[in-house]
């Protein structure tokens, strides 16, 4: 009982015999789906925040043709939207690859 009462207040904010005893279906699916949104939110920031660190040390190290961070690597939930945009890679093997190239075309490797 102790596990549950520190997650229904500590997590979602509710009291545990309230949410035991008398709260509907509905707003136990509401909170959930709430909460769940709250957390795909967060990884999605933190998602971002670690491309704009790669895409700034790419830049440090010398890559001249990118120019803003989507150019490194798409996000799964940017490929729904930019289906269409052939220049931006669609994984990250793709961006590896594509990095790979810039890099022995600056060096003229072969």
């Amino acid at each position: 009982m102790d596990e549950l009462y520190g997650y229904c207040v500590g997590v979602i904010g509710i009291d545990p015999l309230y949410f035991l005893d008398e709260m509907s279906m509905d707003e136990t699916i509401a909170i959930i789906k709430a909460r769940n949104e709250q957390d795909e939110t967060t990884i999605k920031r933190t998602w971002e925040q670690t491309r704009t660190i790669c895409f700034y040390n790419a830049l440090v190290m010398g890559a001249k043709d990118l120019k803003k961070p989507k150019d490194l690597f798409l996000l799964s939930w940017e490929r729904k939207k930019n289906e269409n945009n052939e220049d931006a890679p669609r994984t990250v093997e793709e961006a590896m690859e594509r990095h790979r190239k810039i890099k022995l075309n600056k060096y003229k490797m072969k």
